[in-house]
């Protein structure tokens, strides 16, 4: 356990850190008004957090930089509610997209995560939702040109998959018909199921239309895209803006990371806790100058999907972690 002014110098070093990622000296932490205490003091005090393995030195003359364990510390025990109004700003923008009805759930955990990573220069990434429980609604058909026609499948949870037919390979009355057929059958079917159910109505189809083969393999090619879960990255050309990463071995350790699956082995521990923070070594000893933060959020029960933040162990850790878990709150309050 440490004392309060341990504490005190720990939380100093770590947020003075954060903001310049220049390390803090005794001098320094010695202006904050909330310390009294000399100089000789803070030094005493930061070897003991050294020896604790809380801090650690750039090189001997310099000063402190958090180690992993002193960040750990932090995240644990030490940080508040970030009250900065860049965090209103973040707020109100992406608020604005889950206002506007028109955009499909993916579509509003994409933008967000967009924006999420422009506003910290950092790297988000988005797994999810997956969509296999979801059912159908309906499906419509929009005119492209005089050549296709494209068909928007819509499940029950606002998640859409697009086909293009075309109108050389079937006419606009068939595939108007079987369309038909589908939304008379299918309605209200899992999307798991969709593949057997359209390729049973296969007879039917046959008998009242001319390329009822070319309108089936159509959307089950559709269908399998529903199937496969939302995945995607953004923000990497942010990567090189962090000084940490003007190292080529830590970038290519970055993109490793990123490309392989190690995010998503840490999300299934998330269930207890809407947000959790990886740092350092938790990540794997390749990984020990990278943190995480990750946010599990959940459509309904069977539907679930997560948004990480990925970037040097110099995160702005409060700002994140309240702008993941209000993220968390308002897809729950607008799609739970």
């Amino acid at each position: 356990m440490l004392t309060k002014r341990q504490e005190q110098i720990l939380k100093i070093i770590v947020e003075q850190y954060i903001k310049t990622g220049v390390p803090v000296s005794s001098k320094a932490i010695l202006t904050n008004e909330n310390l009294n205490c000399s100089s000789a003091t803070i030094r005493n005090e930061c070897v003991m957090l050294e020896e604790q393995e809380l801090l650690e030195k750039a090189h001997s003359s310099s000063g402190r930089i958090p180690a992993t364990k002193g960040y750990r510390y932090y995240v644990d025990k030490l940080m508040s509610q970030s009250e900065e109004t860049d965090i209103l700003i973040l707020k109100q923008r992406i608020d604005q997209i889950f206002n506007n009805r028109d955009l499909a759930i993916s579509e509003v955990i994409n933008q967000t995560s967009t924006i999420l990573s422009e506003m910290t220069k950092l790297i988000s990434i988005v797994i999810g939702p997956n969509v296999k429980e979801d059912t159908l609604k309906r499906i419509e058909l929009l005119p492209l040109s005089e050549e296709n026609i494209l068909a928007i499948i819509i499940t029950n949870n606002g998640h859409v998959e697009n086909k293009i037919f075309n109108i050389k390979e079937i006419s606009l009355n068939d595939l108007t018909l079987a369309i038909n057929i589908f939304n008379n059958r299918l309605v209200g079917t899992k999307i798991s199921e969709m593949k057997e159910k359209v390729s049973l109505l296969q007879p039917i189809l046959a008998k009242q239309i001319k390329q009822a083969e070319y309108v089936i393999q159509g959307f089950i090619n559709a269908l399998l895209n529903f199937s496969k879960p939302l995945s995607s990255t953004h923000g990497v050309q942010y990567m090189l803006e962090n000084p940490e990463f003007n190292d080529l071995k830590k970038v290519k350790t970055l993109v490793k990371f990123i490309e392989s699956q190690s995010p998503w082995s840490y999300f299934d521990k998330l269930n207890e806790e809407p947000v959790q923070v990886k740092i350092g070594e938790e990540l794997g000893k390749s990984n020990k100058d990278m943190a995480m933060i990750t946010t599990t959020f959940k459509i309904n029960d069977n539907d679930q999907g997560q948004i990480a933040v990925v970037g040097p162990k110099r995160l702005e850790y409060e700002k994140i972690t309240e702008i993941l878990n209000w993220i968390n709150d308002t897809i729950k309050n607008k799609f739970g």
